[in-house]
């Protein structure tokens, strides 16, 4: 420890003091002393500068309510493990607003800056093609492909079989930063990438599936350059996404992919890029991570802290306490503190905590069972008048206002009003009892007592017997939040005459494949759940194509997504134009915007709310920005810092530099 000033000054002064009085005693005078001849004692003080102790190093600590299974990419997709890949990686990309911003790459490809371009390739009979209809085919006589320079389906050809057919391929050029380093040195190359694509393809299907099926080719042009080729005719509207994530060829190049599985070079302890590494795990308690000097934005000052780690709590509760004890700095949405909104909203308010909302890009939402398998169930769904009346009769505004903080909101369709893509003039079901009894009235549905306790009864309805009420059963999951929607829901629907009986079931009951699960063996008339949406909104969940059921009736067997069974060739040809063209072109936002105002007026599914994602830190940790399509509230960890107050606006994310 070193000394106080205070402290060294006294020392001063009892040293003088002692000197002064030993000359004063030993000193012989050589005669009467004079104004003169009187000696002036000199004193010279040496002090000893005192060595100041380092600082301690900065430690943040976050508390999650999951400890991840493995941190090797391809092994876990958990919120826990891509919470720790924050720390370890960074980026490749970052999505803010719906969009990609390069964090390791130098820019984004566009094919109006030529880094992506469409080239005539010449296929020839049997190779593999993406036809007119967007169905990945090899190419034969009769096959329906759009020629080299068409981009819709009126300029469609069919194939003759004689000679090669010139049909546009996609291809994308990606530009890695050229100073980047893997944390133990070694040089990040476009190799590391390349051989990232090399173990997905091993691991197919699990791993991006959908891409590798429709990749040609996937090459290092140079040191940072990566090339990646569609099958021609497929025109990805994501394609500036079709980088595969880089991992160190030099240090597990000898391991097999069974090797990389199990390793726990992999799944451990894996070289990264970002601004920390894995230092010790210690299972069932904490992962701890130290600064890695080798981070690319090292120069900038990033990271603030000096360690991190990454503590398991079991609970809410005791990760709220942890926090306000100070053994947490930041609880992330795994801990699942929504389930404390109350203390939250109080502590937040007394400036205890902070407190963090974002809509996430995900909705929860009521489908309808349109097309059942079940022939217990009556066929009433069919009926969108039907479906509109019961939006209508479901007060969405109260039912989001009594989630915890009544953040969220509801949207229209399958899009998030906050999404670029999104249609904001499509038709809207605001709570309307009086105009849905209405409504049920002119389609058949009776209220002949005039009783609203009683459920409505059926008179002239098509395909329904008269006198059946209309009783309507609900599944979804047994969980505290569900509970209150659908009991919201009950309320609201008694109100216009309908019953709703209400099953709550275990997750794996519900979600179980077909032809046996509930939901996707569309065994329901009505059925909650969530899904989540994507930089392209994800209209194909309700193609016909997607309709689960016995193969080759169904396409996609029983693992297709549109559990509801709804089914209109307009849709479908809508948003089959919105997958198939590129987001450069005119006709993708045509087409989304489309497909939006089909589903909002045939209503195949009532969209309930936007999944609210919900964070807690101490009130001077800075940097905290959610956004609602990134993936991880830590996304932009590297930035965060202690500071009261915060002297920029958290809700922009840190720039990068150009290397």
């Amino acid at each position: 420890m070193s000394r106080s000033p205070s402290r060294i000054n006294l020392l001063a002064s009892y040293t003088l003091l002692a000197i002064w009085s030993m000359t004063s005693c030993t000193t012989q005078p050589t005669g009467a002393p004079n104004e003169t001849n009187i000696p002036q004692p000199t004193l010279t003080l040496s002090y000893a500068t005192p060595t100041p102790e380092p600082p301690a190093p900065s430690l943040l600590t976050i508390c999650m309510g999951q400890e991840p299974g493995s941190l090797f990419i391809y092994n876990d997709a958990s919120a826990a493990a891509r919470n720790l890949r924050q720390a370890i990686y960074d980026g490749p990309f970052d999505y803010i607003d719906y969009a990609l911003q390069p964090v390791i790459l130098r820019k984004i490809p566009r094919l109006a800056d030529g880094d992506a371009t469409l080239e005539p390739a010449q296929v020839e009979t049997g190779s593999w093609i993406v036809d007119s209809q967007g169905n990945l085919i090899t190419l034969t006589q009769g096959t329906l492909y759009l020629p080299a320079g068409c981009d819709n389906a009126g300029c469609a050809q069919s194939y003759t079989g004689e000679g090669p057919a010139s049909i546009d391929q996609l291809v994308v050029h990606f530009q890695l930063r050229p100073d980047l380093l893997w944390s133990d040195g070694v040089p990040l190359t476009a190799e590391d990438s390349t051989y990232s694509y090399e173990l997905a393809r091993q691991l197919y299907p699990q791993v991006r599936h959908e891409l590798i099926r429709h990749t040609q080719s996937y090459l290092a042009v140079d040191t940072t350059t990566v090339e990646w080729r569609g099958i021609p005719g497929y025109k990805d509207s994501l394609y500036a996404d079709n980088f595969f994530i880089p991992l160190p060829k030099h240090a597990w190049n000898n391991l097999s992919i069974d090797e990389l599985s199990t390793s726990e070079l992999a799944n451990r302890k894996p070289l990264g890029w970002g601004p920390y590494i894995v230092e010790e795990w210690v299972p069932g308690d904490h992962i701890t991570l130290a600064r890695n000097l080798n981070y690319f934005r090292a120069g900038e000052g990033l990271p603030y802290f000096d360690r991190l780690v990454f503590r398991f709590v079991p609970d809410s509760e005791q990760a709220l306490q942890a926090l306000l004890a100070g053994e947490c700095d930041f609880v992330d949405e795994t801990a699942h503190l929504e389930q404390r909104g109350s203390a939250l909203a109080q502590m937040s308010e007394a400036g205890q905590i902070g407190v963090a909302f974002e809509s996430v890009a995900a909705w929860e939402h009521a489908v309808f069972g349109i097309s059942s398998q079940d022939p217990g169930f009556p066929v009433i769904f069919q009926s969108k008048e039907l479906r509109q009346a019961i939006a209508r009769c479901i007060d969405r505004q109260s039912l989001v206002q009594d989630l915890p903080f009544g953040r969220s909101e509801a949207p229209d369709t399958y899009v998030p009003p906050g999404h670029p893509l999104a249609n904001s003039q499509v038709t809207r079901y605001e709570y309307d009892p009086q105009g849905a009894s209405q409504q049920l009235e002119a389609i058949g549905w009776r209220d002949l007592d005039q009783n609203p306790a009683t459920p409505r009864l059926a008179q002239g309805v098509p395909n329904v017997p008269d006198g059946t009420p209309l009783e309507v059963s609900y599944l979804t999951t047994d969980d505290d939040e569900r509970r209150q929607v659908a009991e919201s829901i009950r309320a609201s629907l008694a109100g216009c005459g309908v019953k709703l009986q209400v099953s709550y079931v275990p997750e794996g009951e519900l979600f179980a494949p077909g032809p046996d699960g509930l939901l996707f063996g569309r065994k329901f008339q009505m059925a909650q759940f969530g899904w989540a949406t994507s930089l392209d909104p994800p209209c194909y969940l309700y193609t016909s194509r997607e309709i689960p059921g016995p193969y080759p009736d169904y396409p996609n067997g029983w693992g297709g997504a549109n559990a509801g069974g709804y089914s209109n060739p307009e849709y479908d040809l809508a948003c089959t134009q919105a997958l198939t063209s590129l987001p450069d072109w005119p006709l993708h936002s045509e087409a989304h915007q489309r497909a939006q105002a089909i589903f909002a007026d045939d209503l195949p599914a009532i969209p309930l709310y936007l999944r609210l994602r919900l964070v807690a830190y101490r009130p001077d940790l800075c940097g905290v920005a959610l956004d609602s399509s990134v993936e991880s509230a830590l996304w932009n960890l590297e930035s965060f810092r202690l500071g009261e107050p915060c002297d920029i606006r958290e809700d922009t994310p840190t720039p990068l530099h150009e290397p």
